[in-house]
């Protein structure tokens, strides 16, 4: 929790909470066919990494895990996570197709993001989702937990209607949308 509230006083406008997810949420995210399923798995906006061990936990023992961190506040604590399956990116989610490959992972089966789209600029929002739509694996998951509902307008065109459900169980209380990628 200390990562979570030092990140939020640096940088406010970037961390959209104080709070860490809580288990209710990071299980609803992780505890699905398609993560245990998943050869690849890619997290955008890990935090400090609650969500990140809890995909760990429901993932094979041969699959892969990148998780690509924008604030460098996070890296310590996502430093500390011993998974040889665990791989760490401190950089932007907007290429994700070059940060795939300079990492030699495949294209990611799921895409699970905790970055809060509410928070940033219309054509930023809209860049990484076209950039998570263009990495992700034909017939692979697009996960997105949110506060607001601002994703379903960038997700919407690419991907067609979501799944989504409230988890009231968390501070603040969050939506998970899914998609499927169309073939």
């Amino acid at each position: 929790m200390a990562y979570v509230i030092r990140a939020w006083l640096k940088h406010p406008k970037d961390v959209c909470t104080i709070c860490p997810s809580s288990p209710y949420l990071t299980e609803n995210i992780a505890n699905r066919d398609c993560i245990r399923d998943a050869s690849v798995v890619l997290e955008l906006g890990p935090g400090a990494g609650g969500t990140t061990a809890a995909l760990l936990k429901q993932m094979r023992p041969d699959s892969r895990l990148l998780a690509i961190e924008k604030m460098p506040a996070f890296r310590e604590a996502l430093e500390k996570i011993a998974d040889p399956r665990f791989s760490l990116e401190i950089g932007d989610a907007v290429n994700l197709l070059e940060t795939i490959e300079a990492h030699g992972f495949s294209r990611p089966d799921v895409i699970v993001s905790g970055i809060p789209f509410s928070a940033l600029p219309a054509a930023v929002a809209a860049a990484i989702v076209r950039s998570v739509h263009e990495a992700l694996a034909p017939a692979g998951a697009f996960i997105a937990y949110q506060i607001r509902s601002d994703i379903e307008q960038h997700a919407f065109p690419l991907f067609g209607p979501s799944k989504c459900e409230v988890i009231a169980l968390n501070i603040p209380p969050l939506k998970v949308y899914q998609w499927t990628k169309l073939v």
